[in-house]
Formats: C-alpha cells, sequence, structure tokens
C-alpha cells in the first residue's frame, strides 16, 4: 500500500510540475536560510561550554555607578581571589590570569625563529586546575608551579620548534626574560573567550610586579599594597563555586572582606559575580548578543515565510483534489489511508526539499559567512542540539504542510464534494490570502530596513568630522625597539619624501577603544571636568586640518609645547571664553598648564557618542612619539610612497617590521558590527522577496488553472490580455496594498530602536515608506504578470474543453 501511495505522490508531482517545483524551491531556500542562521546563532552559544565545571565558574569585575558615569574594573588585586576562597565556603578553588604586555612583544627560540606575538599571559596554577584546557605534554598539576616556566599552544610550538619536542627546551620573551618550555596545550577552542598563544607562570610576574611597585611606592606603601584586597590590581579572578554554592552569597560577603581603605561607600557600587557562559555577550563582545537576536528573528520570519508559502500552495492545490477524495470514499476508502497517503505525499516534498536545502547550505556557507564576516566554526554541525534542531525543522515542516489535506479533505463526506458544500474551502482560501499577506509584510518590511540601515551607514561614512582622514597614514613606532627616540630623524626624513605632505604624531591612535582621561577644574570653581587626553606634536592641528577657534598662542615658559588645546566643548564646560583664553588649565594638585587655544569640535570617537571635551597636550619634548600620521599628496603614488616610507622606517628599527594602516580604514573598523547588521538584513531581505515572490508565482498559477474556463470565454467575448491579466492580479495587489499598511509601521519601530544607538543618525523620512511600498507592488506585478501573460494568451478553444 505505501508504495502505491508513493506513485500516486510522484505521479502528482509530474502533472503539476510548477507547483512541485516551486513549492519544494520555496521550502529548500527558506531552510537553508533558516540553517545558516541556526548554525551562526548554535556557534555564538555555545561560547566557552567546552569547559566540564563552567556552569560553576565565575567572574569578579567591580562596578561603580554615580548616577553621571559608570564604568566597570575588570581586574583585582592579587590577594583578592585567595581571601574569598578562604572566607566563603562557596567557593571551591580561585585562579588568576593577567596580560603580560599591551602590545605585541618579540618572542625568540634562537636566530632562526623570532616574531612578535601578542597573545602571552600569566596565570597561577589554580587556573589549569579549573579550566578544562587540554594539555598535549607536561603535567597539569606541576605546570606553573615554578618560576620562568610557560606552556606553548600547538600551534607556537611548532611555530619555533618545528618537530623538534619543545618540553624542556627555553624561549626568550622582551628580549630578556627566559622561560623553560614545561608543556604545550591543545590550540584553545575557537568558542572561548580565554585566549592566548603563550601560558607563563603567574610566580614570576608577581615577582616583577613587586620590584617595579618596590622602586615607585617604597617599603612601607609596598607592604599595604600587596595585601589589598579591592579592584586596584591587574588580575583577571574567577572563582569556582560548589555544587550548591550561590553567587548572590559570595557577592553579599565580598563588601566585608575588603581592605578598609576599600570598603564600598555607594549603594550602588557592586562587586558582581559574572557566570563564565555569559561573559562573551556580557564582557567579551556585547554587540554579538544583539546580532545573534537579529539573526534568531530573521531566521524564525525566515523559516515561517518558506512554511507559509509551502502550506499556502499545498492548501491551494489540495482543493483541487476534492475529486478525488470523493471517488475514494465512494469505493470505501478508509479516513485512516487518505490521512497516511497525504501525510507521506508531504513527507516526500519535504525530504526532496531537505535533501536540496542540506546540499545548499554545505554549498553556500564558506561564502556566506566569510562574506558577513562571521566567525563560524563548523565542528558545531555534530552538535546533538543542532542534529535535533534539524530533525524538528524536518517533522514540523511534514506536519504542518500536510495537516490541512490530511484531516480537513479526508473528513468531508462525498455528498459534500459532489454537491459543492464543503465549507473548508473558504476558510482556506481566507487562509492562503493571510499568508500571502504576512509574507509581503515581512518582505515590504526588510526593504524598508535594508534602505534606513544603508542610509545611516552612509551617513557615518560622509559626516564631516571635524577632522581629515583622507590620504593620512598611521605607522607604529615601537619604544622598546628604539624607534620613538629617533621620532626626529624619521620625521625629517618621512617630509622630505615625494608624495609626502605632512608629518605629526602622538601617543595613541584615533578611533582606538582606548584613551586617556584627565580631571581640570572649571574655572572659578572646585567642580573638575573629565576631558579625553590626547598627546600630540606642535603639527597635529595642521596636519589633521583642524580648524581653529582661538589660538594658537606660545607658551609663556618658552618651551615648545608645554600646554593644552581644548575643543569648543571641553572650553564651554571649563567655563573658558573663547575672547579670553590666555589663561592656564588647572590640573589640581598645583599642576597648571597653559591654554595654547581652542579648536572646533571634531569627532575623535564613534559617531554613537556625542562630543565629549578633549584636551590636545601639544608638545615636541614631553610626549612618547608612538604613532606617525602621515597625510600623503593628493596626486601621490600610495605604493610607491608607503615603500619610501617603508625604507626610512627600516634604516631605524631593530627588530619590528614595518606596520601601517591608513586612518579612513581604522575609522570604519568602528562601524563593522553595524556593518554587518546591514549585510545580515540586505542579505535575508532578498531570500524574503524570493521566497514571497515564488509562493505569490504559485498561486498565480492555481488560479489560473482554475479560472481557465472563465478565461477562455472572456477571450471568446472580446477580452484584452491586458483586462485578463488585471482581472488575475487585482486580488493580489489588494493584499499587498494591506501588507505595505503593515509592513510600515512595524519597521518603523524597529528601525527606530535601532538608530536609538547612534548619536547622530539620519532622519526616518515619509519617502522611504513609499519608495519600499512601490517596490513590493512593482516586484508583485512582475511576478503575476510573468504568468498571467501566458494565461491570458492562451487558445480558448483548448481551455473551454471538458478536462
Amino acid at each position: 500500500m505505501v508504495s502505491h501511495y508513493i506513485k500516486i505522490a510522484l505521479r502528482h508531482i509530474q502533472r503539476h510540475y510548477i507547483i512541485s517545483i516551486v513549492n519544494i524551491g520555496g521550502l529548500a531556500i527558506g531552510l537553508t536560510a533558516t540553517l545558516l542562521v541556526a548554525a551562526y546563532v548554535a556557534n555564538e552559544y555555545s561560547h566557552d561550554r567546552f569547559h566540564a565545571n563552567g556552569e560553576r565558574i565565575v567572574k569578579v569585575e567591580f562596578n561603580h555607578n554615580d548616577g553621571e558615569k559608570s564604568y566597570t574594573v575588570p581586574w583585582l588585586s592579587y590577594e583578592f581571589g585567595r581571601v574569598v576562597r578562604e572566607q566563603c565556603p562557596e567557593v571551591r578553588q580561585f585562579g588568576r590570569i593577567t596580560d603580560q604586555s599591551f602590545r605585541s612583544k618579540l618572542v625568540q627560540s634562537d636566530a632562526q625563529h623570532k616574531d612578535y606575538e601578542a597573545g602571552f599571559v600569566a596565570a597561577d596554577n589554580n587556573f589549569l586546575q579549573m579550566f578544562s584546557f587540554e594539555l598535549i605534554k607536561g603535567d597539569k598539576k606541576t605546570a606553573l608551579t615554578k618560576p620562568n616556566t610557560v606552556l606553548l599552544t600547538e600551534r607556537m610550538a611548532n611555530k619555533y620548534f618545528g618537530e623538534q619536542n619543545p618540553v624542556g627546551k627555553t624561549i626568550t620573551y622582551d628580549k630578556t626574560q627566559l622561560f623553560e618550555v614545561v608543556g604545550v596545550i591543545k590550540d584553545l577552542p575557537y568558542n572561548s573567550t580565554i585566549k592566548f598563544d603563550f601560558l607563563s607562570d603567574l610566580i614570576s610576574f608577581r615577582a616583577r610586579e613587586v620590584r617595579d611597585l618596590k622602586d615607585y611606592l617604597g617599603k612601607e606603601l609596598l607592604k599595604e599594597r600587596i595585601k589589598e584586597v579591592n579592584a586596584s590590581g591587574s588580575y583577571h579572578t574567577y572563582l569556582l563555586l560548589a555544587p550548591n554554592g550561590s553567587r548572590e552569597a559570595v557577592a553579599r560577603k565580598i563588601p566585608s572582606l575588603l581592605t578598609p581603605s576599600s570598603k564600598i561607600t555607594d549603594a550602588r557600587d557592586s562587586y558582581d559575580l559574572f557566570p563564565l557562559f555569559d561573559l562573551y555577550f556580557e564582557r567579551e563582545d556585547e554587540s554579538a548578543k544583539q546580532r545573534a537576536i537579529v539573526f534568531s528573528v530573521i531566521g524564525l520570519l525566515t523559516l515561517s515565510l518558506a512554511l507559509c508559502n509551502y502550506v499556502n500552495l499545498t492548501t491551494a492545490s489540495s482543493s483541487s483534489r476534492a475529486g478525488e477524495v470523493s471517488v475514494r470514499k465512494v469505493v470505501g476508502g478508509q479516513r485512516f489511508a487518505l490521512i497516511l497517503q497525504f501525510y507521506l505525499e508531504s513527507a516526500i516534498y519535504v525530504t526532496f526539499a531537505f535533501g536540496l536545502a542540506t546540499g545548499l547550505f554545505f554549498a553556500l556557507k564558506d561564502y556566506f559567512y566569510r562574506s558577513l564576516e562571521l566567525p563560524v566554526n563548523a565542528s558545531f554541525l555534530k552538535n546533538p542540539w543542532f542534529i535535533f534542531s534539524l530533525a524538528g525543522f524536518y517533522i514540523t515542516s511534514i506536519v504542518l504542510s500536510g495537516g490541512y489535506p490530511a484531516f480537513l479533505l479526508s473528513r468531508l463526506s462525498p455528498g459534500q464534494i459532489f454537491r459543492g458544500s464543503f465549507g473548508t474551502m473558504g476558510s482556506a482560501a481566507h487562509a492562503r490570502k493571510v499568508f500571502t499577506v504576512f509574507q509581503f509584510t515581512v518582505s515590504i518590511a526588510l526593504i524598508i530596513g535594508s534602505i534606513l540601515i544603508t542610509s545611516q551607514m552612509q551617513l557615518l561614512q560622509k559626516k564631516n568630522l571635524g577632522i581629515s582622514r583622507d590620504r593620512i597614514v598611521t605607522v607604529f613606532l615601537d619604544r622598546e625597539d628604539g624607534l620613538s627616540k629617533h621620532y626626529r630623524e624619521i620625521r625629517q626624513d618621512v617630509e622630505n619624501l615625494s608624495g609626502v605632505e605632512s608629518v605629526t604624531s602622538s601617543s595613541l591612535l584615533m578611533y582606538y577603544p582606548y584613551g586617556n582621561v584627565v580631571e581640570l577644574e572649571k574655572l572659578n570653581s572646585d567642580k573638575k571636568i573629565n576631558v579625553s587626553y590626547f598627546p600630540v606634536d606642535d603639527h597635529f592641528v595642521e596636519t589633521m586640518q583642524i580648524r581653529w577657534v582661538a589660538g594658537p598662542r606660545k607658551s609663556t615658559n618658552g618651551k615648545k609645547g608645554s600646554g593644552f588645546v581644548l575643543n569648543e566643548t571641553a572650553a564651554k564646560e571649563l567655563g573658558v571664553n573663547t575672547g579670553n583664553y590666555s589663561q592656564t588649565v588647572n590640573l589640581g594638585g598645583g599642576v597648571k598648564r597653559d591654554l595654547l587655544g581652542i579648536v572646533r569640535d571634531f569627532h575623535f570617537t564613534s559617531l554613537n557618542e556625542k562630543i565629549k571635551p578633549m584636551a590636545l597636550q601639544m608638545g615636541s619634548d614631553t610626549i612618547f612619539h608612538d604613532y606617525l600620521y602621515i597625510r600623503l599628496g593628493k596626486n601621490a603614488d600610495a605604493p610607491k610612497t608607503l615603500a619610501s616610507i617603508e625604507k626610512v622606517y627600516n634604516r631605524f628599527r631593530n627588530n619590528r617590521p614595518f606596520e601601517y594602516a591608513f586612518l579612513d580604514e581604522t575609522y570604519n573598523k568602528m562601524y563593522r558590527n553595524e556593518q554587518k547588521t546591514g549585510r545580515i538584513v540586505f542579505w535575508f531581505t532578498g531570500v524574503a522577496i524570493v521566497i514571497a515572490c515564488l509562493g505569490l508565482f504559485g498561486l498565480t498559477v492555481f488560479s489560473a488553472e482554475q479560472r481557465k474556463k472563465e478565461i477562455g470565454i472572456r477571450k471568446v467575448l472580446g477580452a484584452t490580455v491586458m483586462s485578463i491579466v488585471a482581472m488575475l492580479s487585482k486580488d493580489f495587489l489588494k493584499l499587498i496594498c494591506i501588507s505595505v499598511l503593515l509592513a510600515s509601521p512595524l519597521a518603523y519601530l524597529a528601525t527606530k530602536r535601532w538608530l536609538e544607538d547612534f548619536a547622530y543618525r539620519i532622519s526616518i523620512s515619509w519617502w522611504v515608506f513609499v519608495l519600499a511600498g512601490a517596490a513590493g507592488l512593482c516586484i508583485a506585478i512582475v511576478t503575476i504578470s510573468f504568468h498571467g501573460f501566458k494565461a491570458a494568451k492562451a487558445n480558448p478553444v483548448k481551455s473551454l474543453k471538458t478536462n
């Protein structure tokens, strides 16, 4: 019997091949998009899940909020973890890890194997006991218990020692520190928030830190600092809770364990314990959660579109099979057999669609994730969660698509069908209208979102920042490699190059997340204002083409560059009059600096934030020249000029290779997440439109088939092709107009919420909704007309023949 039903299903697919292709193709496209989304979301939520004790590990951070400003301190004192473990029975173990370098440092195993590495960190042995990092060589229990020892990842072991066993050999870090290799760690999983290439012992790091503090603080103050329990250290501290340990209980006890001078005095301050599994979204990449949510919503909508499309076409074509159902019932067919037949047919359709979707998924996944710059590792495809989800999609598709013919058509009596009095067909027609409206509502809403996101990204690119980043090349001058001390010679030689317009320097790189803040006293007031602090040389304003409001003037002490230049916002908040700026700025503690001038406000951070108070410390002798800012000439040959700059650089360097970046590229990197969101919406807008058009095309084919005798009669009576196309189109176009009315407010609310993250944003204009609605209507008209003209041009004689 089953084989007989399969034959009937395959014949039905062959007879109605256009509807079948549209049905299977639409579902396959929707499932492919859903699989791509599910893969990405599963990848994001898998971070740190490989740690066996992950559910019980928390990270301690200090949170300060005074109403006007808030910040989080992730680094704690050396003794913090030990004291908490001893005083809190809920804590079983603690582990500490600290980054040893702000920038990459030279690592060398021999004269032939050396490079600059940034992934060098230090941890205590407790850290290895808590986390599930796998050692390939070495003993986890004793690996970091001795000073001057280090563990390498597989990649670093191969890079510096090749096929040799690195255990027992040595590496030199930062040209002075010698470490013995005591083990090799398996390369860290892609979904680890804790990242490193070298893991050294904390004993050596702490010893060096204490020596440095002794020179800076003196013996008495050093004793106090060593014993401190607070948020003033450099250690990321993790706690392993007991199986029934409470995070809340530990958080309540921590304030009583702090050093007396560090006691919490403000109720808004707290020490928070973040679960390890939440760190990726809460601390590592806060925008990742937003992307995962956006992806999930779009994925569910896409799956809904595909299933609605599938059910829509299935119910439409199933209604034409009422006669088949009646005949089978007359000759004794049982309802169970009919249900089985329809579900088997649905399973065949869905299996074809899933097979096609699986092939498309594996063919497109690498290109898709690469084009969206999404880090996805395919190993999760073996995860039971993903396999169960895939099986759930498969079963859901069969149940939904086979439900209507299986239960409603099989319920009808032959008498109802022969008399044409089966009311369920009318309800199915209403359902199809609802599904069509839903499909185009989602599609048009996504079109509106794509237009607005593109417009916002164009604003970010074209907005006048008050500073010229065009043709600016930044070059890093490593102080430890001796480059910054040769700044004057390098600058002079670079300025003399053909193709170079001007050169300046700073200790910081613009449009990077780090920066300095200094508290300046407001004039005639004790109030202090937080001002972003940017040390630059005396050519910075001119090279970056920042406009002066007042100034500049020379320093009163006769030294070139011992004063400040404020932006307009800082001058306003500090009470400085642009007409009388010849005064000093009070840094507090008796330290004062000359105010050399005031410049126009310029954007030195992301446009997500309003311009903040900014102070440029102008000077040539009192700053570190860590970054050259080189403006190339308008007609300069960039590759040739960069090669000449590299030659100058190489004359003075010892080890660090030439590194450069264009400032506009650095600026654009700040909006990488927004660009990803825009590309995500753009991609899935296309998918939604394709699915909606396939559904509309299928319904047009079905409608034309159902009304072919009517079309034939109209043609015999003189109806034109255009009038017949209009007849087939008008009902569908009414539904599209309803979709536009529904999509507009939904898209407005969603994009308005997204734009609120930007301090500088576009206004949402009425023309966007008109354009999206017009696009939706045009797409629908083209889709309907494609088969409408074919139906209208058909020979009426054939249409009027009895089938």
